[in-house]
């Protein structure tokens, strides 16, 4: 069980007189002042306190009261009960060299606290990616040279990247056809990037059918 309570008072010839009788409510951003949790005076004393029991409820509220409005208004207070959760990160409040200087990580992060409109469109650009997708008709057979490879014949297939890279890219393989397919090796030789697929079992397959698709950071 977590407790939170909050005293409201004025100031009257420098002595602190207490204000009873407020209707004070906790709310999340953006909820009703109807669906507020609310907070009951002990006494006459202008403290104001609630329980949360379940530890789902805890996180972040505003603080309204009905100081100036019937209905309820915002307070301009907020408070934190137990954990932070989703509703305490405001857009924009993390930007990339939070993440890239290790001021937060995974284990800061709550579940769900980030979706896509707390990222700005800068953070991550689609172009610092770079990519490049083969498949069997660029591949060619290490003993028939045929493209694509056969895969009775031939032992490995081997690719040359369009693309140069800094480092050595990402390689997905995509196998589409019955047979044993799999990476045997990626080398780069100044920037040149080659693939060799190795053929295993062959089963029922004829001719090589897949797809490569690599990835990388960035180009030199």
């Amino acid at each position: 069980m977590f407790k939170y309570g909050i005293s409201y008072y004025t100031i009257e010839i420098g002595e602190r007189k207490p204000e009873s009788g407020v209707d004070v409510r906790l709310l999340r951003p953006g909820a009703d002042w109807q669906t507020g949790i609310p907070l009951i005076e002990t006494g006459d004393t202008g403290y104001y306190e609630c329980f949360i029991e379940d530890e789902k409820d805890c996180g972040f509220y505003e603080i309204w009261d009905n100081r100036n409005d019937t209905n309820g208004s915002f307070s301009g207070k907020y408070c934190t009960i137990g954990k932070l959760d989703a509703r305490g990160l405001q857009n924009r409040c993390i930007y990339g060299n939070h993440i890239e200087d290790g001021a937060v990580t995974a284990s800061k992060i709550a579940q769900h606290s980030i979706t896509a409109n707390h990222l700005d469109n800068s953070t991550f650009k689609l172009n610092k990616l770079q990519h490049e997708i083969q498949n069997e008709f660029r591949g060619v057979g290490d003993i028939t040279q045929s493209s694509p490879a056969r895969l009775r014949d031939d032992r490995f297939i081997n690719h040359v990247l369009d693309k140069e890279y800094a480092e050595p890219p990402h390689i997905i393989l995509t196998n589409m056809c019955n047979a044993h397919l799999f990476i045997d090796n990626a080398k780069t030789d100044k920037g040149q990037v080659t693939i060799s697929i190795g053929i295993g079992a062959q089963f029922e397959g004829e001719e090589a059918k897949y797809q490569i698709l690599a990835i990388a950071k960035d180009t030199p």
